[in-house]
């Protein structure tokens, strides 16, 4: 997930419910839940959430600045084990990380537990992100993910008043704490990328004192919901979005799909599949280079390339005179098999084009990143087309996970 300074921004409440019944309803019946980060669920199967990137959310009266164009959003059902629940609206879809972390001030009304270890100490976690890391308390919650079965699981909760102690040094030496509101514009991160565990660093907290913790037992770990779900479709997800028109859209839904070829609606013939390394990345060469550490991250507002393209200094955003539709080609992993090609290509325009623009949906912004090996297809890249992430470990028709697998140009 990635943030970028060039841009804009109106409204929609949030929502909650209580029991768990009734939201599993009002997930999978038409016309029952509408707006609030996740839109319309009409026409969606029970296996499916809507996503949607909407003008400025509002945060508990907090508005989303200038800045922040294509967010994706989802709703998702928190529960506690006194069966009280709420649907935490605005939570960031995010396929370029693992697990669900929420803001603490999005789950008011619930008693959620928090982990502990053999010791009593209660458990912490220090997610590392790109952009800096998110600190806060491991927790047991009961989560649903659209009208699929509700699932018991450790989750990160962070920000202000939450339970964790002050953040330890060896956390806070990742750089900038994006678990703030003004760094995230988000309830919270669902990351449903192509790996089962996520690769947080754990502390044993007790009062102000934090211990790193090199050996976590598994049921601690914060791990990819998917991952839990039943019925299959713990396998994957697919994430399709529609296209954008040139000059950008107010808003997009689109769906995420869980389970790879294990319904209807979730076949994967005439996806081109790509075996992934350990990271969930995938390979990727354009203008002549390499980049052997390319993610598909919905969590990245802006496609974050090192091409060689004009840019602004300030800012890295990309500022071409005119559009650019950049070939690229994407490969599997270096090390995997089958050998798999795509042939694709990334649009690029001058962002200050559309920084007072109204809209917040586009296909086509990017930024410069100073990288000889990595680089990042961000929202922007995935409108358009659907993406599968197979999960590590797992199977399905595209073969064994981690795998990413794209249909559309």
């Amino acid at each position: 997930m990635t943030i970028h300074p060039c841009r804009r921004g109106a409204r929609a409440p949030g929502l909650s419910r209580a029991g768990l019944a009734a939201l599993a309803l009002a997930l999978v019946v038409p016309g029952l839940l509408a707006g609030c980060g996740g839109g319309s669920s009409s026409s969606l199967a029970a296996n499916q959430m809507r996503v949607v990137v909407e003008p400025d959310p509002d945060l508990g009266g907090v508005h989303s600045p200038a800045n922040a164009p294509n967010k994706l959003y989802a709703s998702v059902v928190v529960c506690d084990d006194s069966d009280h629940c709420v649907t935490v609206p605005y939570v960031q879809v995010d396929t370029g990380s693992t697990g669900l972390r929420l803001r603490y001030k999005a789950l008011t009304g619930l008693d959620l537990q928090p982990v502990v270890s053999a010791s009593g100490a209660q458990m912490d976690a220090c997610s590392d992100f790109a952009q800096g890391y998110i600190w806060g308390s491991v927790e047991q919650a009961t989560v649903q993910l659209g009208g699929e079965p509700a699932v018991q699981m450790p989750v990160q909760v962070y920000g202000s008043g939450g339970p964790a102690p002050a953040v330890p040094a060896p956390c806070a030496s990742f750089g900038n704490n994006i678990g703030s509101l003004a760094a995230s514009w988000s309830n919270g991160i669902l990351g449903v990328d192509a790996i089962r565990s996520a690769g947080a660093a754990y502390f044993a907290c007790q009062a102000s004192s934090c211990t790193f913790v090199r050996s976590v037992n598994a049921s601690f770990r914060i791990v990819n919901p998917v991952a839990l779900l039943g019925d299959g479709d713990d396998n994957g997800v697919i994430l399709s979005l529609p296209a954008i028109p040139a000059g950008g859209a107010p808003m997009a839904r689109g769906t995420l799909t869980f389970g790879l070829d294990t319904h209807a609606d979730n076949l994967t013939a005439g996806f081109q599949a790509m075996s992934a390394d350990a990271y969930a990345a995938i390979d990727m060469s354009a203008q002549g280079l390499d980049y052997p550490q390319t993610v598909l991250d919905s969590g990245s507002n802006y496609d974050y390339l090192p091409f060689n393209l004009p840019y602004d200094s300030a800012t890295l955003a990309y500022t071409p005179s005119t559009l650019q539709n950049v070939p690229i080609t994407l490969r599997n992993a270096p090390g995997t098999l089958p050998d798999v090609s795509v042939s694709s290509s990334v649009a690029l325009i001058n962002a200050f084009d559309v920084a007072g623009s109204s809209n917040d949906a586009f296909d086509d912004i990017g930024s410069y990143v100073p990288s000889s090996n990595s680089a990042i297809l961000g929202l922007p890249y995935l409108f358009g087309r659907s993406v599968a992430y197979g999960i590590s470990g797992t199977s399905s028709a595209l073969g064994t996970g981690p795998l990413i697998a794209v249909l559309g140009p």
